[in-house]
């Protein structure tokens, strides 16, 4: 029989082990950009259902009058309805119509005030979610500016300051929030005062007076500035960006350098400033291109290229790819990164520039195929998936089988 030597009990229990004179290792810092990212993303996954319901909803709009009953894209709904061509059950659908449009247009104004909520809240707390959420409301419809012209007052309207100003504002009043929280102490008996009447209100001040004196200005400005730079560069400056922002999606699979650019892109689509075309061809593009890869290598070369276990994986990356995920790709990236990156990436960037030079425009941001109706020019939106998967399947195709006749890449196929 073997005798282990078991600690000393007492009482049944097993007497904690002391390690006298030993600290435990202080938690590593993050660090701030670390952490604001953290807070960001926070904001954007509680954003994406709002974004969701609405783009959904919005499309009933659409394709109740253009595509079901075949109105003139030029005309309004309303305008259709008056229009005398449509009577009896089009006339429902046309009311039902302008119904999704405005339901759906509410809902996708709340995105930006609940991105901002949910960031705030992540930085301060709870008691810091209804000050975010004023201060992204007042980011898309702020106040007032008043002015005197010829002896009088009068209200014009700013630049609103939208995204870049919902960003501002939810880490200002996340972190004031926190400081306030910190720095009030009250008795026991009135923490309900302090929590549900005191901090809110100094907070909804705070927030009222940082938007109109300084974020609205502000934003509003660069987002002016952003405006005129993009007329001035015309399909030249689209043409970069899509170039730029399917590089930046594709380059490394839903990592930083993936989410950076997505933020800058959400950014510009959620304040209508460019579509996020380019991003959402980039997602798809690699692990639809290396699933084809796997179908087509030996009709192309004569011979498999890849390990036998890649075979599956190339199906699963396809499905994956088609529900808008593109860390399916990752196994192939990691097996042959040399090869595979690269591959993707030119892909990526010439399907998605392909598809905004053929005319394809995506404002919704989301790549899943079921977002493919919310698409303007769908047929170029399709034609630019398949340019950059067949791209990018042919390219590691032919570099691997390069490899394989020169001894210096072994796979096991089961040729």
């Amino acid at each position: 029989m073997a005798i282990t030597k078991k600690s000393a009990v007492n009482n049944g229990a097993e007497r904690p082990k002391l390690n006298i004179g030993s600290t435990a290792p202080a938690p590593e810092k993050k660090s701030v950009w670390a952490e604001l990212s953290k807070h960001v993303m926070t904001g954007i996954s509680n954003m994406i259902p709002f974004l969701i319901m609405g783009g959904l909803i919005l499309a009933l709009s659409q394709l109740i009058p253009y595509v079901i009953l075949g109105v003139d894209p030029s005309m309004g709904i309303i305008d259709a309805m008056n229009s005398g061509k449509y009577t009896g059950s089009s006339i429902g659908l046309l009311k039902f119509a302008q119904l999704t449009l405005e339901f759906g247009g509410t809902l996708f104004g709340f995105a930006i005030p609940m991105f901002a909520a949910f960031m705030a809240n992540s930085i301060g707390g709870k008691l810091a979610f209804p000050a975010g959420f004023i201060g992204g409301l007042m980011a898309t419809k702020p106040t007032s500016i008043l002015s005197l012209v010829d002896g009088k007052w009068e209200a014009s309207s700013p630049v609103a300051s939208t995204f870049l100003g919902a960003i501002l504002i939810a880490i200002a009043a996340g972190y004031f929030v926190k400081w306030l929280n910190k720095s009030i102490k009250v008795s026991h008996n009135m923490l309900a005062f302090k929590t549900t009447f005191l901090i809110p209100i100094i907070a909804a001040a705070g927030v009222m007076l940082g938007m109109h004196f300084v974020v609205t200005p502000l934003g509003g400005l660069i987002n002016s500035w952003i405006k005129s730079a993009l007329g001035a560069a015309g399909a030249a400056g689209s043409y970069g960006y899509a170039i730029a922002l399917s590089a930046a999606t594709a380059i490394d699979l839903g990592g930083p350098i993936n989410k950076a650019a997505g933020f800058v892109a959400l950014s510009f689509t959620t304040d209508k400033l460019l579509p996020i075309t380019a991003r959402c061809i980039a997602i798809v593009v690699p692990s639809i291109g290396l699933g084809l890869a796997t179908i087509i290598d030996k009709l192309v070369v004569g011979r498999h290229v890849f390990d036998k276990q890649f075979y599956p994986q190339g199906k699963t990356a396809m499905f994956l790819a088609f529900m808008g995920i593109s860390e399916g790709s990752i196994p192939f990236a990691l097996e042959k990164p040399s090869i595979t990156i690269p591959a993707y990436m030119i892909g990526a960037i010439v399907g998605g520039t392909s598809a905004v030079a053929m005319g394809a425009v995506q404002w919704f941001p989301e790549s899943a195929i079921w977002a493919w109706p919310l698409i303007s020019n769908i047929a170029a939106y399709i034609a630019g998936i398949v340019i950059g998967a067949v791209i990018t399947a042919l390219i590691v195709i032919f570099a691997r089988n390069n490899l394989i006749k020169k001894g210096k890449l072994e796979v096991d196929s089961n040729d």
